[in-house]
């Protein structure tokens, strides 16, 4: 089922895909697919879950580079970006679902603070818990960074926005190294 939304998805995109469409294209009734999942919002979640485990590893990479060298960011931030192009026609789906269905924002907030976790285990700069108060400020603004680099890899995919400036990489890289070479 998770095949033929996807199908269904990147071709006709999230809004016109129904839930009969996608058990038809899988060969299954309405109410098998209902055993599985509660609507098609719930494919789009589970669809969004796999494709973060894909993607963690390539955000994780930084972390066993030399994350101090701007060549080497700029080159992380490039590689991101061509990853997103590769994957445009399902990342246009999750922009879609994440505009039809609230859940999407809180699912893509819990990924930032997991792309986090994993990069403060080899990356000093990012070993910050929202938890504590002095931690804080600097969390929110590892968590703005990430995010502003996902974003701009979501335009990438579409060859949309400012990403279209060579230099919106250049800049990225500047700003990680910036963060990751702050004194605290």
């Amino acid at each position: 089922m998770l095949a033929a939304a996807t199908q269904a998805f990147c071709t006709n995109g999230y809004f016109t895909v129904s839930v009969d469409e996608i058990a038809s294209i899988a060969g299954v009734s309405r109410m098998t697919f209902y055993r599985h999942f509660s609507g098609k919002a719930a494919v789009a979640a589970e669809l969004f879950q796999l494709s973060t485990e894909t993607a963690m590893p390539r955000l994780q990479a930084i972390g066993e580079r030399d994350f101090r060298n701007r060549q080497v960011v700029l080159n992380w931030i490039i590689e991101l970006f061509a990853a997103n192009r590769a994957d445009a026609a399902i990342l246009r789906v999750f922009m879609q679902a994440n505009a039809d269905e609230p859940s999407f924002t809180e699912q893509g907030h819990r990924f930032i603070n997991d792309v986090i976790v994993h990069l403060g285990q080899h990356i000093p700069a990012f070993a910050l818990s929202p938890e504590k108060a002095d931690d804080l400020p600097r969390w929110v603004a590892a968590w703005l960074l990430l995010y502003e680099i996902l974003d701009q890899g979501n335009h990438a995919a579409r060859g949309a926005g400012v990403v279209a400036y060579p230099l919106i990489a250049e800049i990225l890289a500047d700003r990680f190294i910036a963060f990751v070479n702050e004194v605290i």
